[in-house]
């Protein structure tokens, strides 16, 4: 790996990370090589990557690294052949997961959002998430929306570099927290 690649991985695992939208092992992160993808490594801590955390394996076939890289593997596999897509981030951004549970589509309605990511449809509604499950329907969703909820479990945001994807993530985030703050604010009112 080169160190600007894993710079890259270390600046949003941290940011992830300090601002709560993983736990300490969960998410994870990938980007795509040509017929390979860098991934992190499965149960990595992405608010404190190290070099041995980028696992390289095939797009397309196992290796002997597969079975070292996250278990949403196979969910960043569909979304890579399904698009000209560079960096992925999966997370669990607190609010938006919340929202998930009772919302099919995340409608927001601050300015940032209704500009970048207007509907945020949510995958698997009603099904138990399992981990790299409804890769083939996450990926089909991010051809046409920048990111995608899974119900009750997180968020899969796709870019050109880890860095848009992040933004697009954060994003996310803040625009589902003002949906829950208002949500708030209006029931006080009653």
């Amino acid at each position: 790996m080169t160190d600007d690649l894993l710079s890259h991985f270390q600046s949003v695992g941290s940011d992830l990370y300090s601002r709560g939208m993983v736990s300490v092992h969960g998410g994870n992160l990938s980007v795509r090589d040509e017929d390979s993808v860098v991934i992190t490594r499965s149960g990595s801590r992405l608010g404190y990557l190290s070099e041995s955390d980028l696992i390289r394996t095939g797009l397309e076939k196992d290796d002997e690294n597969t079975r070292l890289a996250s278990t949403e593997l196979q969910v960043h596999r569909a979304i890579y052949r399904k698009g000209l897509f560079k960096a992925i981030v999966h997370s669990h951004p607190i609010h938006a997961t919340a929202l998930s549970f009772v919302r099919h589509v995340i409608h927001t309605e601050d300015e940032g959002g209704k500009l970048f990511i207007p509907e945020v449809p949510v995958v698997g509604f009603g099904l138990e998430p399992q981990p790299g499950g409804a890769a083939d329907e996450i990926a089909e969703a991010l051809k046409t929306h920048a990111v995608v909820m899974v119900h009750r479990h997180g968020s899969f945001a796709r870019g050109m570099t880890l860095e848009e994807a992040y933004v697009i993530t954060e994003l996310l985030e803040i625009s589902c927290r003002i949906l829950c703050l208002v949500k708030n604010l209006k029931i006080q009112q009653l």
